[in-house]
């Protein structure tokens, strides 16, 4: 027995010495360490519980009850504030279910720890409690970043909201099942709804199913990962069409593949409308510089052949070859001339020669000129007003325009059927509309109808501008034409022109020819072709004029300075030599002051005031008769070396001849 207690002695001491090791050990970690009984008497608290918790030494001794450590921390404020008894019996309610527990809590002096209790198996409990401020630091500085973020990106989108929402173009997002999952003011507007009532609803839905039918492939496309555009009409919730050209923008994940698409829809209507506009104002121009230029030949061929039958007609006393072969001859050359002017109206470089007419009498004119040709099986009714409507317009370009509408009305019937023409005075304009039971047109032939040489006629006639001239001459009269037509149930076509009062009687003396020169005078004609010149030699012969001829400016200027007396001058403007009619105005006015000039040409432009030298030229156009001469010499002769305006049977040029 004597031996047995030195070994328990040391024994005990081994054990003492490894657990001062251990405790000396646990004072020395980061963490503050706490060991209750099953009685909730402190055991262990290593040395950091005093420099973490700021728990006094005093409370650090074995035995300490822990009921008084929460009382000590209750009064020092770590709990916050309350009543300490019953923070302190929470706190000793909880610890007596010997629980896991871990709780987060902020000392007094700004540091965040956090408290892990585990029950023992042999009794009571260990409590780890670790100083987290630096991670609570951190996560507080993350939570602050995140929400100034979160508040920045919220911002953002407001502004991209609000620029979406004010850029002139219609822009959306689509999800791979083509739902809208965004959508601005103008492109929710355009289908009558607000943009937070488009989001989630189909595509299909939304657009209709004409649109998606034509969208959907290019849909599919943008899911696809492809960028693509395209144009298409549509028809908006107002009823108006529009053409819409359409950008899809794939929104592509980070493996590649598109989760949805943003779609940006531009309104380029006014765009077509404007490239149709100029292309139709360039199909005029090509068609104004042919017109003009075939204008300029035939005129000069209709001045000759005009001349001449004239002078045949004068010179031929046997009436039955005036009646039977001059006058037809007579009345086709005057309709070419009429052609001629047509064809120029049309390309709007022939001026019209409007006057204050009595529509009636005019549609009574078209109407019996139509009726005549008319197969059997087709009606023609016109229902015209008891009393004058009178409008400021070309007579002859009116009737012109209504036989052409009338043709085609024609035209559009097949066996029997009926044609209406109709006149009205509303609200201050007249209204002339002609309607026919034919065969009708869809909306895409409306459209085309009037462009210049479209005919469905084939080759049958037509020529394709007939209601090209028809459209120029109402616009031109200040006017407007409409059409409307439906595949099997015929045509109606309205003109409106503006009405003016009837016009005052101006007859008077000033409008009887002049007579011929009682004293003899010596005119100079100036023209490169011989046959015109033989036409215009014989008219001012006719006047009592002697004429000297020349062939080019050169020639006349020649002339002008060899020949005294040389009193009146009639030159045609498009001459040979690099020299105009207007270089031989000029110089005539410059050194001839006393000589009279009137120029002519078989070109025809608009017309404008051509001013050489401070002097208004007067210019006749080809073909014209002798009376038209006769009130160009007299309107020299009046106002002096060249007229203060335009003859009425005359055209002013200012571009080339």
């Amino acid at each position: 027995m004597g031996d047995i207690n030195p070994l328990r002695s040391e024994a005990a001491s081994a054990v003492t010495d490894q657990l001062n090791m251990i405790m000396a050990g646990l004072d020395n970690i980061d963490q503050a360490m706490t060991i209750f009984d099953q009685d909730l008497n402190l055991v262990y608290a290593n040395s950091r519980v005093h420099d973490l918790l700021g728990l006094p030494y005093e409370y650090m001794v074995k035995g300490t009850t822990l009921e008084s450590i929460f009382r000590y921390n209750a009064m020092i404020g770590e709990y916050g504030i309350g009543d300490i008894d019953e923070m302190v019996n929470i706190r000793m309610e909880t610890a007596r279910k010997f629980e896991s527990h871990v709780v987060e809590r902020q000392r007094p002096n700004g540091i965040f720890i956090r408290v892990s209790g585990q029950p023992l198996d042999i009794g009571g409990f260990a409590t780890i409690y670790t100083d987290i401020t630096a991670q609570r630091q951190h996560e507080i500085k993350q939570e602050m970043l995140i929400t100034e973020r979160t508040r920045e990106l919220r911002h953002s989108e407001e502004r991209l909201r609000l620029i979406a929402n004010e850029v002139p173009a219609g822009i959306a997002y689509l999800d791979s099942d083509f739902i809208i999952r965004f959508a601005n003011i103008r492109f929710a507007r355009g289908y009558g709804k607000t943009p937070d009532e488009t989001i989630g609803t189909p595509a299909q839905d939304l657009l209709g199913d004409k649109t998606f039918s034509v969208a959907r492939s290019r849909f599919e496309l943008a899911i696809a990962g492809k960028h693509s555009d395209f144009g298409m009409e549509i028809t908006l919730v107002d009823g108006k069409e529009r053409y819409i050209q359409t950008y899809l923008h794939p929104d592509f994940r980070q493996d590649g593949s598109a989760r949805g698409f943003y779609v940006l829809s531009v309104n380029v209507t006014r765009q077509k409308q404007a490239e149709a506009a100029l292309a139709q104002a360039q199909k005029m121009e090509a068609v104004g510089r042919l017109s003009s230029g075939i204008a300029h030949d035939f005129n000069n061929l209709l001045t000759i052949i005009l001349g001449n039958l004239r002078a045949l007609y004068d010179a031929i006393e046997t009436e039955h070859l005036k009646t039977d072969m001059i006058e037809p001859a007579l009345r086709a050359a005057q309709r070419g001339a009429g052609l001629t002017e047509q064809l120029l109206a049309f390309a709007r470089r022939q001026p019209l020669t409007p006057k204050v007419i009595e529509l009636s009498d005019c549609l009574q004119s078209v109407v019996k000129i139509m009726k005549s040709s008319l197969p059997g099986g087709v009606e023609l009714i016109d229902q015209l007003p008891e009393g004058p409507i009178y409008a400021h317009l070309d007579r002859s370009q009116l009737e012109s325009s209504l036989l052409n509408l009338l043709i085609n009305a024609l035209q559009a019937i097949t066996g029997h059927g009926r044609i209406e023409i109709s006149l009205a005075e509303i609200d201050g304009m007249a209204q002339i509309r002609v309607l026919d039971n034919g065969v009708g047109m869809d909306e895409e032939l409306v459209k085309k109808i009037f462009d210049p040489f479209f005919t469905t006629k084939g080759d049958n006639g037509g020529t394709g501008l007939g209601l090209s001239m028809a459209q120029s001459f109402v616009e031109q009269s200040k006017g407007d034409l409409d059409i409307t037509s439906k595949p099997g149930e015929g045509t109606q076509i309205t003109i409106l022109l503006p009405t003016v009062a009837p016009a005052e009687d101006s007859e008077s003396a000033d409008d009887a020819l002049p007579s011929r020169l009682t004293q003899p005078e010596i005119a100079l004609l100036v023209d490169d072709e011989e046959e015109v010149r033989a036409v215009c030699r014989r008219d001012l012969i006719s006047l009592g004029y002697g004429v000297l001829e020349a062939d080019s400016v050169e020639a006349a200027l020649s002339l002008l300075d060899a020949v005294e007396g040389i009193s009146f001058v009639l030159s045609d403007i498009a001459m040979p030599g690099g020299q105009s009619g207007y270089d031989l105005a000029s110089e005539v006015i410059r050194a001839k002051p006393g000589v009279k000039i009137v120029l002519m040409t078989g070109h025809a432009d608009t017309y404008t005031t051509k001013s050489v030298q401070g002097h208004t030229l007067t210019i006749l156009r080809k073909p014209f008769d002798i009376k038209a001469l006769q009130d160009a010499i007299r309107d020299v002769s009046t106002t002096g070396t060249s007229g203060n305006g335009v003859n009425e049977n005359a055209d002013l040029h200012t571009g080339r001849q």
